[in-house]
């Protein structure tokens, strides 16, 4: 079993924190993907790793029963609630995307301050996107040909989801979704390897991906 040096792997590319979990373990819960339609999230049915693009939770619950082990991958997000209170201007970020229409209009909406936190919220999401995706291949060349990654939260690498036009996905071989949009409890299945997730995030944000392994 290669899972430690997986591990290793993981922290050599970024990872503040990794710890394997037996993929019996993980926790698929149908309100995950619930929340992504109540309230309706602007990415459902447009963004190509967003439901229902994207596996249900009963085909997730059906291919980790064929798994043996996973990987819990969690990287620091540089944001505390403060930067992000400042960045918008006292506003809650619902609220400021409300005001703005959401998309660049909220960037807008407190002036450079939230450009600022935007962009680097999207680099460190982007950062921790492909951290997910070199560990699968990683772990492929390590002779695990089912590797499979899933990052955290909506994929940003591209500034406007193609899926909306009904095009094929510009960087397929990046691109992940992430463990919610699939069903999985992001927060049950940290704990139950031992990483505890601060919910609703204020002073200790942080991206969690899951890395299958078989």
């Amino acid at each position: 079993m290669h899972i430690q040096a997986i591990v290793a792997r993981a922290r050599e590319l970024g990872a503040d924190r990794a710890a394997p979990l037996p993929a019996r373990a993980v926790v698929v819960d149908e309100r995950v993907n619930f929340k992504c339609r109540v309230p309706l999230c602007s990415h459902y049915g447009v963004n190509l790793m967003c439901p229902p693009n994207v596996p249900t939770p009963a085909e997730t619950r059906g291919a980790l029963a064929r798994y043996s082990d996973t990987l819990v991958v969690q990287r620091d997000i540089p944001l505390t609630q403060d930067a992000v209170d400042e960045a918008l201007a006292g506003m809650g970020y619902a609220e400021a995307n409300a005001v703005a229409g959401g998309g660049a209009a909220a960037v807008a909406v407190a002036g450079p301050q939230t450009a600022a936190f935007e962009t680097s919220l999207t680099d460190s999401q982007n950062e921790f996107a492909r951290l997910m995706t070199a560990l699968e291949s990683a772990a492929f060349k390590m002779g695990y040909r089912f590797a499979t990654a899933f990052a955290g939260g909506d994929c940003v690498l591209c500034d406007v989801c193609v899926g909306a036009d009904g095009e094929a996905c510009r960087h397929p071989y990046e691109a992940r979704p992430s463990m919610e949009a699939v069903g999985i409890d992001v927060v049950a299945t940290a704990e139950a390897a031992g990483l505890a997730i601060e919910m609703p995030a204020a002073d200790k944000p942080c991206w969690t991906g899951l890395l299958l392994i078989d």
